[in-house]
């Protein structure tokens, strides 16, 4: 047995449920078998005395072989592990363990819990590989992203909706340290208020800060999307730099978040200026061609590619950075026009940019594809008397990250708008082309909740599109087709390098599993038909990622079916049992107020009285209790039935007064009622309100000691009214408090807990009228139950039946 990882620690002493089940032999291995959790014991030899169903699956051994064996002899490979360890310390210390490890033999991380007693251990084991995996799948995430952001050279950081900083990349925490800030600094780093600092800010550039504060608070308010400003900075030593500040907002769901990107353009300012300088001392040709030189050293010495026209629109200057963009040597270039430098579309879009700049005498900056395949670049066009100034910078990577941000923020929009199988299968098709395939198709075979095999396909052209439906058809011949099934065989990625004959023509394809509950339930495949390995080693993670989350997305939708088919089937099975049970139980109601009558006028036994008296009780309790389970089913099913009315607040706790007075004096109990004044009409159904009322109530009565107090309040509350059922009993302890609505869930006065649906009904109906229901109970101060009905706009209150 392989420990990868394990945690252990003291666990507190077992509730009373678990108590009697390890106090001692095992008494009611009943109930052992309906827990979720595997149970086995073991006495103080380290035999096996007893094994529920699932510790035999756990184990992967049926029970006959292990009861009476020395655990250690029949699991060797446990013998020194943390399983042995906490095992004795549990049987020697007394006391309970509780650790989460791996199991190599099993692949599977347990939880584990050992609770000794005087005839050994027993040992409750619960598989959590589900949960450790997602665990480390979210922290690969945002690893992912983490790692994205920390790679641009631009300094980014991330501001909530007030100006605070949340997050800054590893670039402005350089910036930072270069600057003599710390990661912690309340100036700059996370935490700071990035406004009050701009605010704030005086001496040199402080008018700059004045205006950045306004731009972001105008994004905050939704004035504007976005805010763009050049501002000069100084180094600690002297030297001036120059920014370009971005600030836009975050395109997407949750709270308001805005992204603040600073980036250096410092030499691209020296370059323009440097070039500047050179197009005014042209006369003098000495001076001029020392500033040509000193210009030169500088344009080569910058990481962006740079290029000078004339008016004519002329190449005048390439650096060497602009030569690899363009894909030529300068003395191809210079003097010669965009448009007969490079091909359709890069040279027209180039040259339509220079001339929108040269008309408007402003800086455009646009983003272009390269010359060279599958490369972007930011171009930015600078107008100046003498012609142009462009520079050009490789944005591939950055525009890959921002595209791959935006379309997993479209997965998460996609997963959460519905769990229709096939319309999530349609919507991840339809959002990856073309943003990451020219075709894509999912594939998906028989589902285990019934699903039948079903191909989504979306693809630029109609051909890729027939060409897609028929690889994925079982037993397809062509190469493609060939591939998926791999991907399917092998349970890993196939890739397909083109260029491939089939026709349309493909230049790379690749396939990946749909991996659910370990094993292929389909599969995702990409084509490209633009030449180049489209797929490569950073493509295929992507690729990836977006399989395992197509697999997430789409086993959320199955298990959804999965679960309304349940809730259906429960409710159907419930309405026949409860159908079933109440014909019975009307024959004998009826035969029981039969043999009463007959009984009162003869001198029967005065115990068969008392016995006629309890069966006719009993029927009663089953009756009701017939009649909680379906008031249950209707408010969890969604369809309550509701008879909605105008009820006056103070008449309808004037009624529960008169219904629940007798019971309460009965017991000795004050039963009383708190009004607020004007309280505003609820619409609800008085039958149903009626109901809650008395499920709270009654519980006050029975929990409450003789000479008690009850209270029933209401008052005015954010547009509504709020009832409270207020009692003097002992309270309910704080480890129950989350679990008091919980159906089925009794709390701790045992010998007086009834089939724990009154409070569940309780939640379903206010929850069904549009409330909120919830219980406050300090230690020794009694309970206090309350709830929220909608109430009537005064207007419409003044007018009766009008809403």
């Amino acid at each position: 047995m392989r420990e990868v990882v394990s945690r252990s620690r003291h666990v507190r002493p077992p509730s009373e449920r678990v108590a009697s089940l390890v106090g001692g032999a095992i008494q009611d291995p009943d109930s052992l078998e309906r827990i979720s959790d595997a149970v086995f014991s073991l006495d103080r030899s380290w035999c096996f005395t007893y094994l529920n169903a699932r510790a035999e699956r756990l184990l992967r051994r049926p029970r006959t072989d292990l009861i009476g064996r020395n655990v250690w002899e029949e699991f060797p490979e446990a013998v020194g592990t943390v399983f042995e360890q906490e095992y004795r310390r549990a049987l020697t210390g007394r006391g309970g363990v509780m650790f989460e490890t791996f199991y190599a033999p099993l692949e599977a991380w347990v939880d584990v819990r050992a609770y000794p007693s005087a005839q050994g251990l027993t040992i409750f084991c619960r598989d959590i590989t589900a949960r450790k995996q997602a665990e480390q799948a979210l922290h690969e995430s945002e690893q992912f992203l983490r790692s994205t952001l920390d790679s641009l050279s631009t300094h980014i950081a991330i501001l909530d909706g007030r100006g605070i900083i949340l997050a800054v990349n590893a670039a402005w925490k350089r910036f930072a340290r270069e600057n003599g800030c710390d990661e912690d600094s309340p100036v700059c780093g996370v935490g700071a208020d990035y406004l009050g600092v701009t605010d704030a800010a005086q001496g040199p550039f402080s008018e700059e800060a004045s205006i950045v504060a306004a731009g972001i608070r105008d994004i905050l308010s939704g004035r504007t999307a976005s805010f763009l400003l050049e501002y000069p900075c100084h180094e600690p030593g002297g030297r001036r730099r120059w920014f370009l500040m971005r600030v836009t907002r975050f395109a997407g769901q949750g709270p308001l978040r805005v992204v603040v990107a600073h980036e250096n353009i410092t030499g691209r300012r020296e370059a323009g200026e440097a070039l500047w300088r050179l197009a005014r001392e042209e006369a003098a040709r000495e001076e001029a061609e020392v500033a040509r030189e000193r210009m030169n050293a500088v344009l080569e010495r910058i990481t962006d590619g740079f290029a000078a026209f004339d008016r004519d629109g002329r190449f005048t200057y390439v650096n060497q950075h602009a030569e690899a963009h363009f894909g030529r040597g300068r003395e191809d270039l210079l003097g010669r026009r965009v448009v007969a430098v490079l091909s359709e579309p890069q040279g027209a879009a180039m040259e339509a940019l220079l001339q929108r700049a040269t008309q408007a005498g402003v800086p455009m900056e646009e983003d272009q594809p390269s010359a060279r395949a599958d490369r972007w670049l930011r171009v930015v066009a600078y107008p100046s008397p003498e012609g142009l100034t462009v520079y050009f910078r490789d944005v591939t990577e950055q525009r890959e990250a921002e595209l791959w941000s935006h379309f997993l923020s479209e997965m998460g929009a996609v997963s959460t708008g519905s769990l229709d199988w096939g319309h999530v299968a349609r919507a991840v098709v339809k959002l990856t082309v073309p943003t990451l395939a020219d075709g894509c198709a999912i594939t998906t075979s028989s589902g285990p909740s019934g699903e039948e095999p079903s191909t989504e396909v979306a693809a630029v052209t109609p051909d890729l599109g027939d060409m897609l439906r028929a690889a994925c058809t079982p037993g397809s011949t062509s190469a493609l087709g060939r591939t998926v099934e791999q991907a399917l065989r092998t349970e890993s990625v196939a890739l397909l390098p083109g260029p491939c004959l089939d026709r349309p023509r493909m230049d790379s394809a690749v396939a990946v599993p749909l991996m659910i509950q370990g094993r292929p339930m389909g599969a995702l495949v990409l084509v490209s038909t633009h030449p180049g390995p489209r797929y490569g080693t950073q493509g295929l993670s992507l690729v990836l990622e977006l399989a395992r989350r197509t697999a997430l997305v789409l086993e959320n939708a199955r298990l959804y079916r999965t679960a309304r088919q349940a809730v259906t089937a429960r409710d159907q099975t419930l309405g026949i049992v409860s159908h079933d049970l109440r014909a019975p139980l009307n024959t004998i109601s009826l035969l029981c107020h039969g043999a009463e009558r007959r009984v009162a006028h003869s001198s029967a036994d005065p115990v068969v009285e008392e016995a006629l008296r309890k069966i006719r009780l009993v029927v009663g309790n089953m009756d009701r209790l017939i009649a909680d389970l379906l008031e249950v089913a209707r408010v969890e099913s969604g369809q309550p039935g509701l008879d909605l009315e105008l009820l006056d607040v103070p008449a309808l706790l004037a009624q529960v007064q008169g219904l629940n007075g007798l019971l309460a004096a009965d017991r000795s109990l004050s039963l009383e009622v708190s009004l607020a004044p004007d309280l505003p009409r609820v619409r609800a159904d008085r039958a149903r309100v009626l109901r809650v009322f008395q499920n709270l109530v009654g519980n006050a009565i029975q929990f409450t000691p003789s000479g008690g107090r009850i209270l029933l309040k209401a008052e005015r509350r954010e547009g509504g009214v709020r009832f409270c059922v207020v009692d003097t009993g002992p309270g309910i302890d704080a480890r129950s408090l989350p679990h008091v609505f919980d159906r089925f869930w009794q709390a701790i006065h045992a010998h007086k807990a009834g089939a724990g649906l009154g409070l569940a009904i309780v939640k379903g109906v206010v929850e069904a009228h549009g409330g909120r229901v919830w219980v406050e109970s300090p230690p020794g101060q009694g309970a206090t139950f309350c709830f929220t009905l909608p109430g009537l706009p005064e207007a419409a209150d003044a007018v009766g039946e009008r809403p």
